[in-house]
């Protein structure tokens, strides 16, 4: 499918503005295949064909003992013992939720075959609206952005000073005071703390606000320009096996086992979250390159002190036996395990509904439950969630372009039930967060009657979505917490608006942990770095940049760098941009 992603993303270096195209008709199809791909399936098995599950998968879901589904392996992956794409697939997995129980071969032919399972299509909100929408952006409020300046100091402590985004509101002006990988001070002067005198001065001339939570994306697949789905489905194992999506990801297929290309893959994904000002993502597999390195990954302890009560589980709760969930609720019951991050009830149809059912009889309701997607869930449902303190994941573009309609988070709010907002993932959702922000915003007006304030959106990809996934060490700058901050440029304008308007062009400075890896150069060179000596210049939508990216260490891949980074995928394939959409 090398030709078909050079139409939609292909470009010749980091800042092309590629438009995104048309997404296909808003016909509703209801037609399924047997084929059954997670988006990242692969992510099970990426290291080697005999390699164990990762750990973090949750008990059994690599094979329970009562559901024979094939886990393991992409469907057609080329390895010893993995089914071919014609193969025979356990099917009975699905006759709890009500599915035809079908173990036979698969018929690609009759994935436009009508189904009599399917049920009034009433879930979800946003009929007709634009799944490419670009809305207004508010670029100034009368007033010019100061240019950042510089008082030179200690390299082992800074203050960032600007209006600041906390907690209980802005402060205006205010200051960030910064030592080692912590937030030593959030006030509207830290001056009588103790190592500020000396310390790097930065007059970021931006609102300063904590680096953003992604809660739902698969980085994996985000190197991949945007999918156009050959129409709208009801559920989300429909287009799962539709030719066109199998020839989509091809090309991901045939290279993850390749000379550590999935790692490659997830970094490009994580450094586009990066450069949009995300430092903590949802969904990397459990390969060491990956983490420690770009983004916090919220599954791995190694990103949190070593704290790890996180399970992804991205094939959906048909995978968990009954005697898998009984080993869950024993964990969510000891504090072992405090986010469940499940794909549920992602469709609108009764079968994807009854997802939610299936949830609650394995007894798995409780407030360790994160509910990604929940798209086909309505009062009912969410009553249950909000009584149990469950949370929610929100994906509104990507609901959109695969279904014609999104969650209606407005039921789930009235339950007081903590919502974040995601991306998804770049094939059928938005670039990055701050794109997402945005699309947010568009669904509110456009289908929520505004419910939404800017400051509602801020929160659920910082606060409320550090809640969603019980990583409290970051999401706010609060004193004592990660130093994971972004600055975007002050037009004078709200700070939550200028937030939600704010551009990827816009981002002038990303911090993780107290280090510096992304921003404007003038700044970038004035903080203390690690990677100093391996930054690199970088163009992103015609404004000069620096990145870093490598770390002096060799092990786990650490001493990558964007450009080989970007080397690495171009063997195979050209990146979907890191910037795609500009400004």
């Amino acid at each position: 499918m090398v030709a078909a992603l050079g139409c939609r993303g292909t470009a010749t270096n980091l800042d092309d503005d590629v438009p995104v195209a048309d997404r296909g008709a808003a016909v509703v199809d209801s037609g399924a295949t047997d084929v059954s791909m997670p988006r990242d399936a692969t992510d099970l098995d990426a290291a080697a064909a005999d390699a164990p599950p990762p750990s973090d998968l949750g008990p059994g879901l690599d094979a329970p003992s009562d559901v024979p589904v094939i886990l393991d392996s992409p469907i057609d992956a080329p390895a010893v013992d993995r089914p071919l794409v014609d193969a025979p697939i356990a099917m009975d997995v699905r006759s709890d939720l009500g599915f035809p129980v079908d173990t036979g071969a698969v018929d690609v032919g009759a994935v436009d075959a009508p189904r009599t399972d399917v049920g009034p299509v009433t879930a979800g909100i946003g009929e007709g609206l634009s799944p490419d929408a670009r809305p207004e952006r508010r670029v100034s409020c009368g007033m010019t952005p100061p240019t950042p300046r510089v008082t030179a100091g200690a390299a082992d402590r800074y203050v960032l000073r600007g209006r600041v985004v906390t907690p209980t509101g802005v402060l205006s002006p205010g200051e960030v005071f910064i030592t080692g990988g912590t937030l030593t001070c959030v006030a509207a002067s830290c001056a009588a703390r103790a190592g500020y005198a000396g310390a790097t001065i930065i007059e970021t001339g931006g609102i300063i606000a904590p680096g953003m939570i992604d809660t739902h994306n698969h980085p994996q697949y985000d190197f991949l320009p945007p999918w156009t789905p050959p129409r709208r489905f009801t559920r989300s194992d429909q287009w799962q096996g539709v030719p066109e999506y199998r020839a989509f990801t091809e090309v991901l297929r045939n290279n993850e086992s390749i000379n550590n290309n999935t790692c490659a893959m997830v970094k490009w994904g994580e450094l586009r979250a990066l450069i949009a000002g995300t430092t903590t993502i949802q969904g990397g597999p459990n390969l060491n390159c990956v983490t420690r390195t770009l983004a916090r990954n919220i599954e791995s302890g190694n990103d949190f002190e070593g704290v790890d009560h996180h399970r992804p589980n991205t094939l959906g709760i048909a995978t968990v036996s009954s005697a898998d969930a009984m080993g869950l609720r024993a964990d969510m019951d000891s504090g072992q395990l405090t986010a469940y991050m499940l794909h549920l009830s992602e469709g609108i149809d009764e079968p994807a509904r009854r997802e939610f059912d299936l949830m609650v009889s394995r007894n798995l309701l409780t407030p360790a439950m994160v509910i990604i997607h929940g798209t086909a869930l309505g009062a009912p449902e969410f009553a249950q969630i909000g009584a149990a303190r469950a949370k929610l994941i929100w994906s509104p573009r990507s609901n959109i372009i695969l279904y014609g309609r999104t969650t209606d988070v407005g039921l789930a709010l009235d339950r007081g039930i903590t919502v974040a907002l995601a991306p998804d993932w770049t094939p059928s959702g938005g670039p990055n967060l701050l794109s997402e922000l945005r699309y947010g915003r568009y669904v509110s007006q456009a289908a929520m009657g505004g419910r939404l304030s800017s400051r509602d959106l801020v929160e659920m990809v910082t606060s409320r979505a550090a809640t969603a996934v019980d990583r409290p060490q970051v999401g706010s700058l609060v004193e004592g917490r990660y130093a994971d901050v972004m600055v975007i440029p002050d037009r004078g304008c709200d700070a939550y608006d200028s937030l939600v308007d704010a551009p990827t062009a816009d981002v002038r400075l990303v911090v993780l942990g107290g280090r510096p890896v992304y921003g404007e150069a003038a700044m970038m060179g004035a903080l203390p770095s690690e990677a100093r000596a391996r930054c690199e210049p970088v163009t992103i939508c015609g404004q000069p940049k620096t990145i870093c990216v490598a770390l002096a260490s060799t092990a786990n891949s650490l001493n990558q760098s964007l450009a080989d980074i970007d080397a690495q995928l171009r063997v195979f394939t050209t990146p979907y941009p890191l910037a795609p959409l500009c400004p």
